[in-house]
């Protein structure tokens, strides 16, 4: 872990505010355009630091079940007025995904026949139900897709509240408004989501672990870190036999 974190990190300058917030959550993201060319949902502060957030974006976007997670840093000029100063600084970024809303949302748009349940994705359902129960998402939260109806993992500022005792992850499912539960639940999906994150390695784990800021908000310090890749490899190895007895037959 110490050799990883030589090597650094990469870090995104935010040029410019793109304009949007959420409440839906406690952090209060808000939209940047970063140095890449691409929008980025910007958190400050999260439940449990910003070291959940980092990591959980970066394996999500491994295992193909949401959107990716970079370190970002905004300064003073490109900060909006009235955005919450915990913006300001190295922070964490969630690569913006057009045409998406929040399942938590979807309920006006099923009344108005704008939203059609049949188009969401059994596969992508199942990848993000996988890995949420692999990382035991708490407050678990999902993306959906009007268009392409793929369904993708967000918000995982709630993660790794308590890793210092090796626990066998539990089905997480998140509702979708108008969305049999049963949806994503088929053997083929669950087998292809389950072999997707145990092919995650424990070397790649001390990689995503790795290269990360320090400070109160981050919350990272390298034996939480360790603590944490253990954790998640123990969960990986036991998440077969789980997903197994939770899948149709």
């Amino acid at each position: 872990m110490a050799a990883l974190d030589r090597a650094g990190y990469t870090v995104l300058e935010a040029i410019t505010d793109e304009g949007r917030s959420s409440s839906r959550t406690a952090s209060h993201p808000h939209t940047f355009i970063c140095i890449d060319g691409k929008t980025y949902w910007v958190k400050g502060t999260v439940q449990q630091g910003l070291v959940a957030e980092l990591i959980c974006g970066r394996l999500a976007a491994r295992v193909g079940a949401g959107p990716g997670a970079r370190i970002v840093r905004v300064t003073a000029d490109v900060l909006p007025t009235g955005a919450p100063l915990d913006l300001e600084g190295l922070v964490v970024g969630s690569e913006d995904v057009p045409g998406t809303v929040n399942a938590r949302d979807l309920e006006p748009f099923l009344s108005a026949g704008t939203f059609e349940p049949s188009l969401i994705d059994p596969a992508a359902r199942a990848r993000v139900i996988v890995f949420q129960s692999w990382v035991g998402a708490d407050d678990a939260q999902v993306l959906v897709g009007f268009a392409d109806g793929l369904v993708r993992s967000i918000d995982h500022g709630a993660c790794f509240g308590a890793t210092d005792a090796l626990t066998d992850p539990a089905p997480v499912v998140v509702p979708i408004p108008g969305v049999g539960s049963d949806v994503g639940r088929e053997q083929v999906h669950v087998s292809a989501a389950t072999q997707r994150i145990e092919a995650v390695s424990d070397r790649e784990l001390q990689q995503i672990v790795s290269g990360i800021p320090s400070g109160p908000a981050w919350r990272s310090p390298v034996d939480r870190r360790s603590e944490i890749a253990l954790w998640l490899a123990h969960r990986r190895d036991r998440l077969k036999e789980v997903m197994t007895h939770w899948q149709l037959p």
